[in-house]
């Protein structure tokens, strides 16, 4: 009786424990930067309380949980191959355990000594020399962790629980690169904003996904009450899609800001370059009037001295041939350590001009005496339509200021059509859309996937199920 009860403690514990993650992560880390990027002026993308609960960040709260939960997949994968190899269950099985706790040890170091940056094995500065995004850099590896995974699933696996989440998790871990290859390619911080928490939640859904399958395999359970794959998870995938399909549409027309102006660095930076300001310094953007007013500018920022001062960065946007009178400006604080990061700076009024007309917009650093500020530019005309001026003194003739310029987030129809001009003139935006599409669908899926399995059921039902008067649970 005792081992029973040790049993079913340990069984809630888990249980109790698997669903206060999925509450944290979908609902205090997806759900919050979800609705931060859908309305900005309540949750502004720089508040406190989105740099703990960012998951891209080594110490963050998210950060912790991920890599929290990768450890302990690793000891759970661990536990399975050694299982597996008590069981006899063959060299296939302990084999396919071994290289997926090899893998999530891998993960565990990346998400807490981000290796990718400064470590020994600096797969960004690989990337840099090839001019390839590093998701592509190590493909041929994940060709062959794939290959090796779907042989271990279809020969050595023989516990039919454990199949479906073990499948799923790794299809999430493998978009998760296909999601870092895209988002090189989508310079817009919109959309790399959202690339991150598609990216980070596939991720974390992966890694629950295989962790319940390595205990599917070390208690030898039954199914669960709904399998993964059955007419329950249809009827759930076919509501995600719709329910997707028409906030989706919503929220394009509602809530989406069309990048109106993109002249951003290639993924490579090739060409990018800084300048820092200093009090009473600036730069000024010539830049011509899009069809579409202008409701924000965002900015490359630099405040990378940690024993440094913060600062402002200004910005003013006036008819280039009389730039005393200003039609829009904005500004943003630059706390020390953003190093370099994209800001949204929102222009008070929205941007209003006839089409075509030239503009100037001032950049102009609120420093204290001594301390600067840099902002990002470009070699290569990023933008063909204006000049650069530095100080008064106007720049080479192929640089230009590193930015994007969004519209109003009201459904107007010049913001309709710019959303059209969009898709119809790069094909980056289709690829955008169909892959937001499977990772939102993914995100609002998997939680009910990870409730329903481990959900109370019948005595001796369920993923968690123990072994019942000596039988052993049919697969």
């Amino acid at each position: 009786m005792t081992g029973i009860a040790v049993r079913r403690v340990l069984e809630w514990t888990a249980r109790v424990l698997l669903l206060g993650v999925v509450a944290f992560w979908w609902g205090g880390y997806a759900a919050t930067h979800l609705f931060s990027l859908a309305f900005p002026e309540l949750l502004p993308p720089w508040d406190p309380t989105l740099g703990r609960l960012d998951a891209d960040n080594e110490g963050t709260i998210a950060n912790s949980v991920s890599a929290a939960g990768l450890a302990c997949v690793t000891a759970l994968a661990l536990a399975a191959a050694a299982v597996s190899f008590r069981r006899s269950a063959g060299w296939i099985a302990v084999a396919g355990w071994a290289a997926l706790t090899l893998t999530a040890a891998a993960l565990t170091f990346e998400e807490l000594a981000e290796f990718k940056d400064r470590g020994p094995i600096s797969l960004f500065d690989q990337a840099g020399r090839t001019g390839l995004p590093w998701p592509v850099l190590v493909s041929p590896l994940v060709a062959v962790f794939v290959l090796a995974m779907w042989f271990f699933v279809r020969k050595g696996l023989s516990v039919r629980a454990a199949r479906a989440p073990l499948t799923l998790g790794i299809a999430c871990w493998v978009f998760v690169l296909v999601q870092e290859a895209i988002g090189r390619w989508m310079p817009t911080g919109g959309a790399v904003a959202l690339g991150y928490v598609l990216e980070e939640t596939a991720e974390f859904s992966g890694t629950l996904l295989i962790g319940l399958s390595a205990v599917g395999v070390l208690r030898n359970g039954r199914p669960p009450p709904y399998p993964l794959f059955g007419g329950r998870w249809r009827r759930s995938l076919v509501g995600s899609i719709a329910a997707l399909a028409i906030l989706g549409s919503l929220a394009l027309a509602f809530l989406f800001r069309a990048p109106l102006i993109e002249a951003p660095a290639p993924y490579t930076r090739s060409g990018a370059f800084e300048v820092t300001l200093g009090r009473q310094e600036a730069l000024v953007q010539e830049f011509r009037m899009p069809a579409t007013p202008v409701q924000s500018l965002e900015l490359l920022l630099f405040n990378c001295e940690w024993d440094g001062h913060g600062g402002a960065i200004t910005v003013r946007v006036a008819p280039l041939d009389t730039l005393d009178r200003t039609l829009a400006e904005g500004s943003i604080e630059v706390p020390v350590g953003d190093c370099p990061r994209w800001k949204m700076i929102e222009l008070q009024p929205p941007l209003t001009a006839a089409e075509g007309q030239p503009l100037a917009a001032q950049v102009a650093a609120d420093v204290a005496p001594g301390a600067e500020l840099g902002v990002g530019l470009t070699n290569g005309n990023r933008y063909e339509d204006g000049r650069l001026w530095i100080n008064g003194e106007l720049a080479w003739p192929d640089q230009n200021l590193e930015f994007v310029a969004y519209s109003t987030p009201e459904a107007t129809l010049s913001k309709l059509a710019a959303i059209g001009r969009l898709l119809t003139t790069d094909p980056r935006w289709w690829l955008l859309v169909a892959d937001a599409a499977v990772a939102l669908t993914a995100i609002a899926l998997i939680p009910l996937v990870l409730v329903e399995s481990v959900r109370p059921g019948p005595p001796g039902f369920g993923l968690f199920a123990a072994r019942r008067m000596g039988r052993q649970p049919p697969e």
